[in-house]
């Protein structure tokens, strides 16, 4: 019985705090960009897709886990090169146009380097739903 109003409980509480935070934050947190990790490594990029709805803003931080590498999105005008080490890279874009759009690596890393690639790929809020 016990156990019973402990699972109530907990739901209930649950429910009332997530209330509370979605009507005392959801203005500042509406104007921040989606937050998206990348590591990129000999020869991919993980996730290999990232996904985005028309006019949403991006912060991609992206990190190499092993040498230098470059992040390409030409048609957003990214790109940045990728030093090796922990500290991730910050990339900030507006993801203005939907379509599927290449990532590519744009620093030389290896003989796979031409293979090294993803995709951001962006759909309406209408074709979503």
């Amino acid at each position: 019985m016990r156990i019973r109003y402990f699972v109530l409980y907990t739901c209930v509480a649950g429910a009332l705090l997530a209330g509370i935070a979605s009507t005392g934050d959801a203005a500042p947190q509406a104007n921040e960009p989606r937050v998206v990790e990348v590591v990129v490594k000999r020869f991919a990029f993980e996730p290999a897709t990232i996904e985005a709805f028309e006019g949403e803003r991006l912060r991609v931080l992206v990190r190499s886990a092993d040498g230098p590498h470059g992040f390409e999105i030409k048609r957003f005008k990214v790109s940045k090169e990728i030093p090796r080490g922990t500290e991730p890279v910050t990339i900030e874009f507006t993801a203005s146009e939907a379509g599927t759009f290449p990532i590519l690596c744009s620093l030389f890393c290896g003989d796979g380097h031409a293979d090294m690639k993803g995709a951001l790929v962006v759909v309406t809020r209408a074709a979503a739903n």
